[in-house]
């Protein structure tokens, strides 16, 4: 059987930078070319990441050590993105580049 549509992205909320940061290295660990979305609202990051349904459940438990998952609320970071700041278009892939090792291996080849 065939879904008609994807599935919805998964919303993520976090207090601050540090939360988000161990966030996004987290799911750039599990998946790191994932679609994603970043904006600032009301001083909380809200993140926004899509995966296939196999995903979801793996990427929500990695993510909610960090935050809260507000679940599939695609409506809800449409608003926080209008009424906010939007920070990437790519946030896993950009930040989670950056934070990962393998990133600052590439940036450092020497050590």
């Amino acid at each position: 059987m065939r879904l008609k549509t994807p599935p919805q992205p998964l919303v993520f909320c976090f207090d601050g930078a540090t939360a988000l940061c161990g966030a996004v290295a987290e799911i750039y660990r599990i998946q790191p070319k994932t679609p994603s979305a970043l904006c600032l609202w009301r001083g909380k990051y809200i993140l926004q990441v899509s995966s296939g349904l196999l995903e979801r459940r793996r990427l929500a438990q990695a993510v909610c050590r960090y935050g809260e998952c507000l679940g599939a609320s695609p409506v809800f970071y449409a608003f926080c993105q209008e009424h906010g700041e939007e920070i990437s278009g790519d946030a896993v892939s950009q930040l989670g580049k950056a934070l990962s090792k393998y990133g600052e291996n590439q940036r450092n080849p020497e050590k």
